[in-house]
């Protein structure tokens, strides 16, 4: 990493990571520092935003919520067009997720809604808007989302810790006590028992009760951080793989090299143009090219082509609908 930051930085980046809602004091004891100087080193990434937001992952699919995606290539679009296409995305009550990429597509845009009929209508008002800048649309419904930590940082080279957002949809019922956390939490992972307690006009050991349940069900999967890569010269690829000739012994197989890549950030199980997408955290282009080269030699019996992106920017990724913005 170009950036600098030593072993213990690493270190406590990679527990906040494992989960931001640790204390200082806790995370101190693991990386062998007092909790004084890691709340220091903490303010310092904040202030130099190599952490842009503390996140909590929910898994919505137990709330009955499905995932779409949709791939744009676009075409006469101007840069002013595209600002107002990112805007009227991001506004949009039903996205999640939102980046902006150079490759095939220059916008992926990941929807959460109750069914297709939602999905549907969110197309229809896109359309209305702009059908006449977008040149290809490719959809695909996300399964799973295995979400991986952040090895990369401390060079673990043990195959990867994963929590699975989704593999089956439910019913699961929460409150508007509940949900309200979830809104709150989702930006703002680090947030005090007791602020939430006030925001909510509750006493922080009923929040603290719903909480842990939250997290006991399932509902709450992790809190983690999100990196700007920009800070350490790295980039965001995707790899959007076909395959052919599957066989779930042949799946569990490339499952569990993927399992050891250090970069690997995601692995999204999906329905439609694509069956399995590949997130990389990764320091240029040429080491994504040789990992995505050797994995396609290694499983050529089943990857049937490939398409990839770089991820410029994510202009907006809330694991929640309805969720609050980062709070100051």
């Amino acid at each position: 990493m170009s950036l600098n930051l030593d072993l213990k930085d690493r270190k406590i980046l990679y527990q906040l990571d494992t989960d931001c809602r640790q204390t200082n004091n806790e995370i101190g004891k693991k990386v062998g520092l007092s909790k004084q100087v890691v709340d220091y080193r903490i303010k310092r990434f904040l202030k130099e935003g190599i952490i842009p937001r503390f996140a909590t992952v929910v898994d919505t699919y137990k709330l009955g919520f499905s995932k779409y995606k949709i791939y744009l290539s676009l075409e006469n679009a101007s840069k002013e067009v595209i600002k107002q296409m990112i805007d009227f995305l991001k506004s949009h009550d039903k996205t999640e997720w939102i980046a902006t990429c150079s490759g095939k597509w220059d916008i992926i845009a990941g929807y959460i809604v109750k069914d297709v009929y939602e999905f549907n209508n969110a197309l229809k008002e896109l359309d209305e808007r702009f059908s006449q800048f977008i040149s290809i649309r490719e959809t695909t419904i996300s399964l799973s989302v295995p979400h991986w930590r952040k090895e990369y940082l401390v060079n673990d080279k043990e195959p990867h810790k994963v929590v699975f957002q989704g593999g089956q949809s439910g019913d699961y019922k929460i409150d508007k006590i509940d949900e309200e956390i979830l809104k709150l939490l989702v930006n703002n992972a680090r947030m005090p028992i007791t602020e939430i307690a006030q925001r909510l006009k509750t006493t922080p050991r009923i929040i603290n009760y719903r909480i842990k349940n939250l997290k006991k069900d399932k509902i709450i999967l992790i809190n983690r951080i999100f990196l700007d890569l920009n800070k350490f010269n790295w980039i965001y690829c995707k790899a959007l793989l076909k395959f052919k000739s599957l066989t779930n012994q042949k799946y569990n197989q490339f499952s569990q090299h993927c399992n050891n890549l250090n970069n690997l950030t995601y692995i999204i199980n999906s329905i439609g143009s694509w069956d399995v997408e590949l997130d990389f955290e990764i320091e240029d282009f040429n080491k994504f090219n040789q990992v995505m080269l050797e994995l396609r030699d290694k499983f050529s019996d089943i990857i049937k082509h490939y398409d990839f992106v770089i991820v410029m920017n994510e202009d907006k990724l809330d694991y929640y609908p309805g969720c609050y913005l980062q709070l100051k």
